[in-house]
């Protein structure tokens, strides 16, 4: 009996030990900063909504980023190279359509014409 005992205790007192560690993850985890970038009223094939997707995207990124550099202040990462995983994270997350249309949208160079 007294064997049953001391394990039970034994594993009684891991249990426990290993709940706060268990804790932290979930904490870490949960702390990820988020954004959503909204696409409603954007047609990405004209030039001047793909500019503005764009703009929503790297303000987003530079909340994310900047959220991530107060949370983490070892410093392993840099918010350039932040900014780039943000890029290519909402760039998977567009169809392959909206990705072709935000390409070709921001290849087209204005061009004025003047009237006499």
């Amino acid at each position: 009996m007294r064997k049953f005992i001391t394990s039970l205790t034994a594993v009684a007192t891991l249990s426990l030990a290993a709940v706060p560690a268990l804790g932290l993850l979930q904490a870490a985890h949960a702390a990820q900063p988020t954004a959503t970038v909204s696409l409603v009223g954007l047609e990405l094939s004209n030039p001047a909504h793909a500019a503005e997707f764009a703009a929503r995207l790297n303000d987003a990124a530079d909340t994310v980023c900047r959220d991530m550099a107060r949370s983490n202040p070892s410093g392993n990462f840099t918010i350039a190279g932040c900014k780039v995983a943000v890029h290519k994270q909402a760039d998977s997350q567009l169809s392959k359509t909206q990705r072709k249309s935000v390409a070709v949208a921001s290849r087209a160079v204005p061009v004025s014409v003047a009237v006499r």
